[in-house]
């Protein structure tokens, strides 16, 4: 009510003329002298939002330190927060913009992309790869991550899939190009990166393609095509895909193990995939509704895997134990009695999957343990032990791991 009089009295300022206080009053509901006194007071009224704090005002210290961080954006944090507090009701990215302009909390700026022009594809015709390569992260107990993203995108829909991977062998492209074709529910026409050196070799000055992932792609059912060197322009839209993880450093040291890792990773496809992409303005998962009945039937799934490895089924036993290269290797608490996808690859690497989601990777070039824990593994399988309860759980698990090895693990 206030603001419609003081927005009245603003025309009769600027039009020059006198207003009628008591006419004005009645219409509105006031007093002749309350109208009098918001016209000597020149139009500025308090309405006591100015005074009132900001809902990021407790996050502050964190926003603060997360701003701090190299290549850390605005959305990013925003992101996280959201992410880490779903219940405190946060603002708008465009509110969490003006709180940092307010407060002088500044952000490195992002280089600017050079121009070119768009580019559309129809739905089904293309998906572009690539890897979002050495990221190193530290979790909550100081553990120090180094690891890769593979990073897939649909053109038409510009759905999003983001596959953790310990190295970016051909091994784990080729798992990880199944795994998005598993995802998406098909196969695109063609699929487009850059040369990556798991696809092509340099050999006197000639470009040598590896085979094998030519193989791979005829049985699947799609063209794989190399984008032209140096330019990585023409693979935008994945591109555009892989700077959605640079979310990812806003989780640096606010998260707890692979488990807290993947669960960061998957949280930021589900958010790329749900929030609306800045060129078609629709969120990528309603167009994949319109794109997903043009791809193609993924080809034979059983000849694709042994392709990629060797695989078996297994039911995860209370243990928590699952069988490959003549070891035993370590899944979630939550995979108990559910059935696992374990593939072992020609270079050793052990990856795990439990309904389609990837659930744990080991290397069994590493060590020679015939059980293999993770610590977190480990610590969850002992979290409701109550011979554990007095001691720190973390420190008995890593008593217990140690004492596993002397006793025969090795």
């Amino acid at each position: 009510m206030e603001r419609n009089v003081m927005g009245e009295l603003s025309m009769y300022r600027q039009s020059g003329a006198k207003p009628n206080f008591s006419e004005i009053g009645r219409r509105h509901g006031m007093s002749r002298k309350t109208v009098a006194k918001y016209w000597r007071a020149g139009g500025d009224l308090d309405d006591g939002r100015a005074s009132r704090g900001s809902g990021f005002d407790p996050f502050r210290e964190v926003i603060e330190a997360k701003a701090e961080l190299p290549g850390i954006t605005k959305k990013a944090v925003h992101e996280f927060l959201l992410h880490r507090h779903p219940d405190a009701r946060l603002p708008g990215y465009n509110a969490f913009t003006e709180y940092c302009r307010k407060n002088g909390i500044a952000f490195g700026a992002l280089r600017a992309p050079d121009a070119h022009p768009r580019f559309e594809t129809p739905p089904g015709r293309q998906m572009q790869f690539d890897w979002k390569e050495g990221i190193t992260m530290v979790d909550a107990n100081g553990e120090v991550f180094e690891f890769n993203v593979f990073s897939a995108t649909l053109g038409y829909s510009r759905l999003h899939k983001f596959t953790y991977s310990a190295t970016r062998t051909t091994d784990d492209l080729l798992a990880c190009l199944l795994g998005a074709f598993k995802f998406m529910g098909g196969v695109p026409q063609e699929c487009l990166t850059d040369n990556m050196s798991s696809l092509v070799s340099m050999s006197t000055g000639r470009r040598v393609r590896n085979e094998r992932a030519w193989r791979f792609a005829k049985e699947a059912g799609f063209d794989l095509q190399l984008c032209r060197a140096g330019a990585p322009q023409t693979k935008g839209k994945d591109e555009s895909a892989n700077r959605f993880l640079n979310r990812l450093s806003a989780y640096d040291r606010d998260f707890v193990g692979l488990d807290g890792l993947l669960a960061a990773i998957a949280n930021i496809e589900a958010r790329s995939n749900s929030e609306p992409n800045e060129t078609t303005g629709l969120p990528p998962s309603a167009l994949f509704m319109r794109e997903k009945e043009h791809l193609r039937p993924i080809g034979n799934e059983a000849l694709l895997e042994s392709m990629v490895g060797d695989v078996a089924v297994q039911v995860v036993p209370p243990t928590m134990l699952v069988r490959a290269a003549g070891r035993q290797w370590s899944v979630p608490r939550r995979c108990i009695g559910k059935k696992a996808r374990v593939v072992t690859m020609p270079g050793g690497q052990i990856r795990i999957t439990v309904a389609g989601e990837l659930v744990a990777v080991h290397d069994a070039a590493q060590g020679t343990s015939k059980i293999n824990y993770t610590e977190e593994h480990y610590v969850e399988a002992m979290a409701d032990k109550a011979w554990a309860a007095d001691e720190d759980i973390r420190e008995q698990a890593r008593a217990n791991l140690e004492l596993l090895g002397r006793m025969g693990g090795k």
